[in-house]
């Protein structure tokens, strides 16, 4: 069961979100796949079926208007917003001004210089990453999850629930060792584990309230 029960992300481009395909990069942010045994575990699906049965939904649509329908109907929750630069582009000035629910975007593109000097003369450098490459989106939205997580786990200690806090210590846990094996040609992040693991961290703080 996912911990951020509170947390949706939708995902808006032409191509990923059309109901019946299966483009390469959609395969590999979905967790339905089925497994090829002939095949080595497949790291970036392990880490986005991890992701999407601990931390939140991501949703999948082609078109604009099924986007802001689906921001309409999740009045309740918190919205991650992915996007194409094409799609994202008319689309994100309105969802600013009009849901202030959505409170980050990701833009997936193949022209960054371009969409940052739009995003700059807009305002959203707070609330925007814009990046180029389908791992690299992945690894940032793991990592950003792993942040809110840990935020999560912290707000439980004060209140003394200690399971509550002990479970998004773990979950952030996981997400940042899968996201270390999914980028094995950099050095690994070792910040939110530090603060994770060991004697004194928060994994073992939860443990011992």
């Amino acid at each position: 069961m996912a911990l951020a029960n509170g947390l949706r992300f939708i995902w808006l481009d032409t191509h990923i979100g059309v109901m019946g395909q299966h483009q390469t990069l959609k395969e590999q942010f979905r967790s339905n796949l089925r497994p090829v045994a002939a095949m080595p575990p497949n790291n970036i699906n392990e880490l986005i079926c991890y992701f999407e049965e601990n931390v939140a939904p991501i949703e999948f649509v082609s078109e604009t208007e099924d986007a802001l329908t689906l921001i309409q109907y999740e009045t309740d929750k918190r919205i991650k917003f992915i996007s194409s630069g094409t799609l994202g582009e008319p689309i994100i000035p309105r969802i600013v001004s009009e849901y202030s629910r959505v409170d980050y975007f990701y833009i997936f593109c193949g022209y960054v210089r371009r969409l940052t000097e739009w995003a700059l003369e807009h305002g959203y450098e707070n609330c925007m990453k814009i990046l180029d490459h389908e791992k690299d989106l992945l690894l940032h939205l793991v990592r950003d999850a792993s942040n809110d997580i840990i935020k999560l786990g912290k707000t439980y200690m004060d209140l003394r629930d200690d399971e509550s806090a002990r479970k998004c210590f773990v979950t952030a846990q996981t997400l940042e060792m899968l996201a270390n094996a999914v980028d094995p040609d950099r050095a690994p992040l070792l910040i939110n584990l530090n603060l994770l693991n060991g004697d004194n961290g928060l994994i073992a703080q939860a443990r011992n309230l």
